[in-house]
């Protein structure tokens, strides 16, 4: 499953007086800065570049072209002034997640300027007219000022793309849910009314479908997962050759069926799968699914399952988690869930053991589990859930992954958190924000990708 580039749209904007009073004018603001753009932006994006709009119907013209492209972004580039009113429309029919850039093209201004120098810095008056227009017209953005030779300038850029590739996953991806969720776990219940937000797709996945494709895995892809996780992790000599096949067909059965449905995230209810007699839990197959940057959430929990996908397109890598129990005395929390987290945030320090995991709800095989810690660093946690009077609401907060002696009792992922205040206070807050109990977790101070992330969905944000 290669992740791609998101691709970004750019749409550059004149004032038609402009073009018949220096018709020479806009080629050469193009021509300055489509490399400027390719330099900031091709390391994370792919270009769709539509030339320079004068008119409202340029820019419709330039905007179907981004819409039939499809973009993950449209950015709005003035090259100088460029009024409201021949962007308004377009701007405000497309549905493409909108970023509206407030530049020049010099970062200084000599003492000795001359009129070049206006023609070539003034674009920021015209993002102020579209900006205050936008925002009158209910239409949500985002819009960034600096720079390009300012390097935090730079990484803005990048983290709004990253947030336009995550949201593009509520926009327009799918996601799979084998089995019903897990019966009055209600907190992470997408509701009746998910489609009037987002146009995440839900594919039902019957646990006997899930069975059905267990049994067309050959024995040969069998052996070359169980090969493969010989080499990857330190196998645990309980986890005899049957049960790493087990494990390894069902693994395989749920990785193909996220490949052949083209999901970008897929969530499982152990307890739906267990009653419907399968051999083992594929916890091992959902660990390598979000290995990939596939979204993964348990207990058929839909919502967690597409940010923790999202979390991937900000972050590069996410894992699903809990806050399972907490540790009052060093205010840490121990992170951890049945046997599903994305083994490539694991601690470089300390082999990743795969081992058989004692499973007490269903007569199936011990499934093969991968147990570490993550690494220790700066990571965000994010939920998403209904709130009354927002539709959905993202809540998130920082913390620090420490890292913590072997628990050698624990057959499951699992690390210790501090989010760097008194633990009762941060966990009375986080509840009375509507935090769920499950969580996508990515490295990094993610926050303004968040921030970014709900603009672009119209949704809010409420940071613990």
């Amino acid at each position: 499953m290669e992740r791609k580039k998101p691709t970004v749209g750019v749409l550059m904007t004149l004032l038609e007086l402009y073009r018949k009073t220096d018709p020479e004018r806009p080629a050469a603001l193009h021509n300055h800065w489509k490399p400027v753009m390719e330099d900031v932006l091709s390391d994370v994006a792919e270009l769709h570049f539509t030339g320079v709009s004068h008119t409202a119907e340029e820019v419709a013209k330039a905007v179907s072209s981004c819409d039939q492209a499809d973009c993950d972004l449209l950015l709005v580039l003035p090259l100088a002034y460029a009024p409201s009113g021949a962007a308004e429309e377009a701007l405000c029919q497309t549905e493409l997640p909108l970023l509206v850039v407030s530049s020049a093209r010099d970062a200084t201004l000599p003492y000795d300027m001359s009129g070049d120098h206006i023609m070539a810095n003034h674009a920021m008056h015209g993002v102020q007219d579209l900006a205050n227009v936008l925002a009158r017209k209910g239409r949500h953005f985002e819009l960034l000022a600096g720079h390009p030779s300012d390097a935090a300038f730079r990484e803005r850029l990048h983290r709004a793309v990253g947030a336009a590739a995550g949201a593009r996953v509520f926009r327009k991806g799918w996601v799979g849910r084998v089995g019903e969720p897990f019966e009055d776990m209600l907190d992470f219940d997408p509701g009746p009314r998910l489609g009037e937000h987002f146009g995440l797709g839900t594919v039902s996945i019957s646990p006997d479908e899930l069975a059905k494709v267990a049994e067309s895995v050959t024995d040969e892809r069998i052996s070359e997962l169980a090969e493969w996780a010989r080499s990857e992790f330190d196998v645990d000599d309980e986890l005899t050759p049957e049960i790493l096949s087990t494990s390894a067909r069902w693994s395989l059965a749920l990785e193909d069926l996220v490949q052949s449905g083209e999901l970008d995230a897929i969530s499982m209810n152990f307890l739906a799968v267990a009653a419907a007699g399968a051999d083992t839990m594929p916890f091992l197959g959902a660990s390598r699914l979000m290995a990939r940057g596939v979204g993964y959430a348990g207990e058929g929990d839909i919502l967690t399952a597409a940010l923790v996908a999202a979390f991937a397109r900000m972050a590069g890598d996410a894992t699903f988690t809990e806050m399972f129990c907490p540790d009052y005395e060093r205010s840490e929390v121990l992170l951890s869930h049945m046997g599903e987290c994305n083994f490539a945030l694991a601690n470089p320090e300390r082999p990743v053991k795969l081992v058989a995991k004692e499973f007490a709800f269903g007569e199936c095989e011990k499934p093969a589990v991968p147990v570490f810690q993550l690494k220790p660093g700066a990571v965000t946690l994010a939920c998403i859930t209904q709130w009354p009077g927002e539709g959905f609401r993202v809540v998130a907060c920082t913390g620090e992954v420490t890292e913590a002696p072997e628990h050698a009792g624990l057959s499951s992922p699992y690390s210790r958190i501090r989010f760097g205040r008194e633990l009762p206070g941060f966990l009375e807050d986080y509840s009375r924000a509507g935090g769920t109990h499950h969580l996508a977790l990515g490295y990094g101070d993610l926050l303004d990708e968040l921030r970014t992330f709900t603009r672009f969905l119209n949704i809010s944000c409420q940071v613990v």
